[in-house]
């Protein structure tokens, strides 16, 4: 399978490329807000896009097709990660849950534990998941438990906080 490379953008679109000639192969649009997470499901060409427009959309970039928009988060969301499973987690910002979205089931897991705006989350296997705020909290996650199996409340610098020593 060719490899294959997509950006996100402010400008709500979704560019995909080939990585070894910078070739621009096609444009996916649909979002209505800034482009904030893109991943593609591990092995495939199935990829999923996260917007501040608070949707989820899944492509199949093999034949250049929109496949579904996934709807939950009530703010921007700002951060996305997938693997091999058809599912992908979510970071909400705002609205303050993580969300892990089964695909084939049209359905969504939320999770709550931080208090602040949740910036970024990351996948460490298909079993857990790790997620940061703004208010310097890192949370450890199961998707099988609504809640943290660890928080950590002062992991790492606060919005605004001049850094650390």
């Amino acid at each position: 399978a060719l490899p294959i490379l997509a950006t996100g953008d402010r400008n709500k679109l979704i560019m995909i490329w080939n990585p070894a000639t910078c070739q621009h192969l096609f444009k996916f649009t649909g979002h209505r807000d800034a482009v904030s997470g893109l991943s593609f499901r591990k092995g495939t060409h199935q990829l999923y896009s996260a917007s501040h427009d608070r949707s989820i959309k899944v492509w199949n970039v093999a034949e250049n097709a929109f496949v579904e928009t996934l709807f939950g988060h009530q703010d921007a969301i700002t951060g996305l990660d997938s693997l091999s499973r058809e599912r992908c987690v979510t970071a909400g910002g705002r609205d303050g849950t993580v969300r892990v979205w089964k695909i084939a089931e049209e359905s969504q897991l939320i999770f709550h534990g931080h208090e602040g705006s949740i910036d970024c989350i990351q996948l460490i296997n298909e079993e857990h998941m790790v997620s940061g705020a703004d208010d310097g909290s890192v949370a450890l996650w199961s998707v099988s438990k609504k809640k943290p199996l660890a928080l950590a409340k002062k992991a790492h610098g606060v919005q605004g906080e001049i850094g650390r020593a």
